[in-house]
């Protein structure tokens, strides 16, 4: 290194180790919530996850999302005042091969936070369809068929982790099929309170449980594939959105204007990601490493940072 020559001006290799080093943690991915990072991944057996439902005590027919908290599914539990709601349970029987989309990337905003799904599912991007998830999460299901992926992976804006589940009766079994009171959560006016006390008490479970991933270590119980991360910062991989950065601060940068031919790139890099068989990964646990780098040098580059700026 020289010390005495900045670093490049477009350069993003930090950008590159901070958003793996905080994938699957709330707080960095609602900061920078236009994500740019694609990850394979595993949910394992055993994995409990959860489903409010209107109708009766049956399986989604169609495609549909699951969480991994109760908590968030609660909110989605909200039938009629006479018969209640149904709250499904479910357990992953085998192991879940699913694909992680970072930042918020369950929140419909025009921004772009919905980028990186556009150009999977349709190679491009599609802002008029923001708010389409049904068409979304068809297109994405039928995209990852070939590689026999099971669901996709989003943040909500509440902080918890949902799943676009592409086929309720594979690598699923029913644990419970409760039949609760609805809840009467007002998703439009998420700042006001509700009056009624049981639901007041749903929303603030809802908050605490997001808050137990804020931070590291973050969501746990997904399982990251790193070697099969697939970043639209790697400047080899993506060359066009270099210029679209310049002068940025990080949480305007966009994948809007990224070329057709980086598009492509993008789409081989991550067709290579899902065909290769789990054998082949090298086994090191990467996000173990990278906090280790964190831990290490973060306070003393932070020190480092004031003494020299002192003057």
């Amino acid at each position: 290194w020289d010390l005495g020559q900045a670093p490049a001006v477009n350069a993003t290799g930090h950008l590159v180790f901070a958003t793996a080093n905080n994938l699957l943690q709330h707080w960095e991915n609602t900061r920078y919530r236009i994500g740019h990072t694609i990850v394979p991944a595993t949910i394992p057996v055993g994995t409990l996850l959860y489903h409010g439902s209107i109708t009766g005590p049956h399986l989604p027919t169609a495609l549909d999302w699951v969480s991994v908290d109760p908590d968030l599914s609660m909110i989605f539990c909200n039938g009629s005042i006479e018969t209640g709601c149904w709250h499904l349970t479910l357990t992953v029987t085998r192991p879940m091969k699913v694909l992680y989309f970072d930042g918020s990337s369950a929140v419909r905003i025009p921004e772009g936070t919905m980028d990186t799904q556009d150009l999977v599912a349709w190679s491009e991007m599609k802002p008029e369809w923001m708010r389409n998830e049904e068409r979304r999460i068809t297109d994405l299901c039928k995209w990852g068929q070939k590689y026999g992926l099971n669901g996709f992976v989003r943040f909500v804006r509440f902080g918890d982790v949902e799943i676009m589940i592409c086929n309720f009766t594979s690598h699923m079994e029913v644990v419970s099929f409760l039949n609760l009171e609805s809840t009467r959560f007002e998703r439009s006016t998420p700042t006001d309170l509700p009056e009624d006390p049981t639901t007041v008490y749903q929303v603030f479970e809802l908050a605490h449980s997001a808050s137990l991933r804020e931070i590291y270590p973050g969501e746990t119980r997904i399982m990251l594939d790193f070697s099969g991360l697939v970043s639209f910062y790697d400047t080899t991989l993506v060359p066009s959105l270099v210029p679209h950065r310049a002068g940025l601060e990080r949480w305007d940068h966009r994948i809007r204007g990224i070329s057709s031919e980086d598009i492509e790139c993008v789409q081989e890099r991550l067709d290579q990601a899902l065909i290769r068989p789990p054998v082949t990964t090298s086994g090191i646990d990467w996000k173990t490493v990278l906090r280790v780098v964190v831990d290490r040098y973060a306070n003393r580059l932070e020190m480092m940072q004031y003494l020299l700026n002192m003057t």
